[in-house]
């Protein structure tokens, strides 16, 4: 009889075994009680301790998260995934994903134009010490160094904002800005990640578009 119980259980429960198989690492917050460890913005590698900064490439959204728990979210612009050539020079407009730091907190950061701004801009490109490098504003209010030529910071276009559009910094709105930039620290962990396969999120992308 006990037999044909846990027989009759598994006929008519297919999912009583599934629901127990991990949640894929690109569904995080989307697996219900599949695995309730997992919170939508942190991946798993991520402490759960202490102020952490996540970046969700794929969908372009930012997560501010002080021991584990959501303190505030909001889109955010990153890497366009672009190459420029100029002779032998190459450029790629990519935010790197994984684990960094924050190594330094710039106020009123000016932005010092590289030689590719002035190349993607059909400019000649000046002297290394020119006054024409150095734009205030550009960068808003606050930046985070995240080490490589990587910033957080803010943005003058903010019609960017949500979209994978910069040359591989990480744009926020400003009130976004101003919240991460109080809460971090020098060695404030940073994590960007795809929640997305790449597959999966260019199509999401191209679905997008087409109903523009």
């Amino acid at each position: 009889m006990k037999n044909a119980i846990l027989i009759a259980c598994l006929l008519f429960s297919p999912t009583l075994f599934a629901q127990q198989q991990p949640c894929p690492w690109y569904r995080f917050g989307h697996c219900g009680n599949q695995n309730e460890s997992s919170i939508e913005g942190l991946p798993p590698e991520a402490p759960r301790s202490g102020v952490v900064i996540t970046i969700d490439a794929s969908k372009n959204d930012a997560y501010l998260f002080k021991d584990g728990q959501l303190v505030k979210r909001s889109k955010a612009a990153t890497g366009s995934g672009k190459t420029l050539e100029k002779g032998e020079d190459v450029w790629m407009f990519h935010t790197p994903r994984g684990h960094m730091k924050v190594l330094r907190k710039i106020d009123d950061p000016v932005w010092r134009k590289p030689d590719w701004a002035f190349i993607e801009a059909g400019e000649r490109v000046p002297p290394k010490e020119s006054p024409k490098r150095f734009v205030k504003g550009k960068l808003g209010k606050y930046a985070l160094d995240l080490g490589e030529g990587i910033l957080i910071h803010g943005t003058d276009d903010l019609k960017s904002i949500g979209r994978s559009v910069s040359h591989g910094c990480i744009r926020l709105p400003d009130e976004m800005l101003e919240e991460v930039y109080k809460a971090a620290r020098v060695g404030t962990d940073v994590y960007v990640f795809d929640s997305e396969p790449k597959q999966a999120a260019g199509e999401r992308r191209g679905e997008l578009d087409a109903r523009k």
